[in-house]
């Protein structure tokens, strides 16, 4: 206690200003709370179940943890306050200076700022944890496994039907066709239920012409012939490639099921350092589009899709198993709710004559008496929509068929293709009828792997530090004008600033009744005008109003400062919008170009205002009362 009290009356004799702020405890102060932050966001996600959620970064709010931060806050603030202003120099009119003065005020920001800022020492401890925990290196690692063995985990059928093969080579230059109306039946196809699948080349013609609805226009002679557009690629206003269906082409050598088979399966599940997951509501023709983005999942599909490939080729349980003993390995590390295990799991995929996927995991773990729902809001993932959206089977005559073998009309029947379909079992009952106990959360880990990169990659100090930023600088010009001014002229101003917006409002509304046009413009000048003589009012007419008065045009002034220069940036911003509507153009206006550095531009304007209007105050202060 003896030391304290002795640097004390050092900072009293040496650094009065700093004495009295007391900025040095405050800031110790603060660095105690924020290394406490610190702490509390690197273990509070420990758990890996914690981070099994979306939006993991906003759990500082979620959790209840910004309640803490802000008693802590408030109780901080409020004893520097107390202890502050049992000393006022300024008030006691001892000597001071501009350069006090603003020093005075910049440390109230300070002690402000690090006393409300304790989010930013949370989220860095919570990224140095995710950072340690799961390197780089090792995520990727075990996301590679994790892409492997969910080709195994068997939760949605559709993802195992015939039109999902990109691998081996041909598949991938392929396109599917699984409309049953545009099969050509004189070449190979393949049937499978109700679902009918064939492939056919691809070549491409682009367009430069466009129509009167500035559409580009199907080139010749595929536009007259009618030819149907599988998909096409645009680039930019200057043309659009059109991509149509040659010839047939016979992969039957490739295909040892037309059923659901572990050797169709090309879903990714999650993309390294992308925060992306769940690719599985793609359709075939958007796997099939060529623009830059399809084309790289595509090709990561294909990849997918030929290392699933590759491993049962090689008709080795035993490597099967070893993938999946890693996949449940990182799994459990991940805390992922299951009850699989490794050899249980091999037997229920190895099939050496075809691989077909004879047994469906769950999704998750239904109550005791609750019917597993794989169409589950909760954990929905399409199966039954898509089982339903496929060739529906309906009594009607058969498909008229010519000499040469073509279809003449557009009545076709799946009967037609599958003489054997009622004798068959549908996908869906299949699904239900070879459904284990089994289950694994695939939803939860989405969210696991998510939550990691979405916290390596989040910046929280850009998205957040100019709220705090303006906290602490309105909170040190409202502690500052009442250090100066004193209570009572505080709340007159606070008042006048009242009415004064009330008065405007009604101004506006009147106008706008009586006008009606340009509202924005008149608001924008009324408060341009208005902001001008509060201004002008202490600088240029000091002595010509009383020192009360006077202090509420100094007191709006300091607090509605930086008020003032956005307003200016909004009339400008208003008469770039007007000139642009005048052309019929857009463009872009000074708020739009400058984005977040309007905010730190306006800020520096809000500091240097405070240092030169310190000697408005001095001439103030000066006057007798």
């Amino acid at each position: 206690m003896q030391k304290i009290n002795k640097f004390n009356q050092y900072l009293l004799e040496k650094y009065p200003t700093i004495w009295n702020t007391r900025l040095v405890w405050m800031l110790l102060a603060g660095l105690i709370v924020h290394i406490l932050f610190f702490i509390i966001g690197y273990i509070s996600h420990i758990d890996p179940r914690s981070l099994q959620v979306s939006n993991v970064t906003d759990d500082y709010f979620r959790n209840g943890i910004i309640l803490v931060h802000l008693i802590i806050s408030i109780l901080m603030i409020v004893g520097w306050l107390i202890m502050m202003f049992k000393n006022n120099a300024f008030k006691n009119f001892y000597p001071s200076s501009r350069g006090k003065l603003f020093s005075q005020f910049f440390q109230y920001f300070v002690i402000i700022f690090v006393c409300t800022t304790f989010y930013f020492s949370y989220m860095i401890g919570f990224k140095m944890f995710i950072n340690n925990k799961y390197p780089d290196d090792e995520m990727k690692a075990n996301i590679e496994i994790i892409n492997r063995g969910n080709a195994f985990l068997s939760q949605n059928l559709e993802q195992y039907t015939l039109d999902n093969r990109l691998s081996p080579k041909p598949f991938y230059d392929l396109y599917c066709e699984t409309d049953i109306k545009k099969i050509d039946r004189t070449k190979k196809y393949f049937v499978f239920y109700n679902r009918v699948y064939q492939y056919n080349s691809v070549y491409s013609k682009t367009s430069y012409k466009k129509n009167k609805r500035n559409e580009f226009i199907i080139p010749e002679p595929e536009r007259s012939g009618g030819k149907d557009v599988i998909y096409s690629d645009m680039d930019g206003d200057r043309s659009e490639t059109f991509y149509f269906k040659k010839e047939v082409v016979d992969v039957s050598q490739y295909i040892r099921s037309e059923g659901f088979s572990f050797y169709n399966f090309s879903e990714l599940f999650y993309e390294f350092n992308s925060g992306k997951s769940d690719h599985t509501g793609i359709n075939y023709y958007d796997k099939n589009q060529i623009d830059d983005g399809n084309i790289l999942l595509k090709k990561k599909k294909a990849e997918i899709n030929r290392k699933t490939a590759e491993l049962l080729d090689k008709n080795s349980a035993a490597e099967i198993e070893k993938l999946l003993s890693q996949f449940i390995k990182i799994s459990n590390k991940f805390a992922i709710d299951n009850n699989i295990e490794a050899k249980q799991w091999t037997k229920m995929v190895y099939a050496p004559q075809d691989f077909k996927v004879r047994y469906f995991i769950k999704k998750y773990k239904p109550v005791r008496g609750q019917e597993y729902d794989p169409n589950n809001s909760e954990y929905y993932d399409g199966i039954s929509v898509a089982a339903d959206s496929a060739v529906s089977v309906v009594e009607a005559d058969a498909a008229i068929v010519n000499e040469e073998g073509q279809i003449v009309n557009d009545s076709v029947l799946i009967k037609d293709l599958n003489p054997e379909l009622n004798k068959q079992i549908s996908p869906e009952d299949y699904f239900k009828k070879n459904i284990t106990d089994h289950y694994y959360y695939t939803d939860d880990l989405k969210e696991f792997l998510e939550s990691v990169d979405l916290v390596k990659s989040y910046d929280f100090f850009s998205q957040n530090i100019h709220i705090y930023l303006w906290v602490a600088f309105f909170l040190a010009t409202f502690i500052f004008s009442f250090r100066i001014s004193g209570l009572r002229s505080l709340l007159f101003s606070i008042i006048s600033a009242g009415l004064l917006t009330l008065a405007v409002t009604l101004i506006t509304v009147l106008y706008s009744v009586l006008v009606s046009g340009n509202e924005e413009f008149f608001v924008a000048y009324l408060a341009l005008i208005l902001s001008v003589f509060i201004l002008s009012v202490p600088v240029f007419m000091i002595k010509k109003f009383n020192k009360l008065i006077t202090s509420i045009f100094v007191n709006i002034s300091m607090n509605g400062f930086v008020l003032f220069i956005l307003l200016l940036f909004v009339i400008i911003t208003i008469h770039q919008k007007e000139a642009c509507r005048d052309v019929d153009e857009y463009c872009e206006t000074i708020i739009e170009v400058l984005g977040s550095g309007l905010s730190y531009i306006i800020l520096i304007c809000g500091f240097l205002f405070m240092f030169f209007y310190t000697k408005v105050l001095l001439k103030w202060k000066a006057r007798p009362e």
